[in-house]
């Protein structure tokens, strides 16, 4: 029998669910080097000479949508890296006063169901 955690099972390491495993986490890990599809369309109505896609069966799609247009994969020329960005805490923002765009001997009051 298992010892299983009853209070959380991402913290159980006998535990199936969750991502402690190392076949779960590898699922997480990117398959490719990042990238984007290029459409080059020959026949747009607005003359659109390409499209970037981020998915393969978008590019497909507009492929079949404009007979004669082609697409390629393009890869970034560097992956992009992890930065660490620094915050720096400021004061609330300070409201502003109150604006007053009728004086007050010309303000109607709201009536719902009153039309002009």
């Amino acid at each position: 029998m298992k010892k299983t955690n009853q209070r959380n099972h991402l913290m159980d390491s006998n535990s199936d669910m969750g991502l402690t495993t190392r076949e779960m986490q590898s699922k997480l890990v990117a398959k490719d080097t990042p990238h984007y599809y290029e459409v080059i369309i020959k026949s747009h109505p607005n003359g659109i000479p390409q499209i970037h896609c981020g998915q393969e069966k978008d590019a497909i799609d507009i492929c079949q949508r404009y007979p004669g247009s082609d697409y390629k994969k393009i890869y970034l020329p560097h992956p992009p890296e992890t930065v660490n960005v620094t915050h720096i805490s400021v004061a609330p923002d300070p409201e502003l006063p109150e604006q007053k765009i009728l004086p007050e001997s010309d303000l109607e009051p709201f009536i719902p169901d009153f039309h002009d």
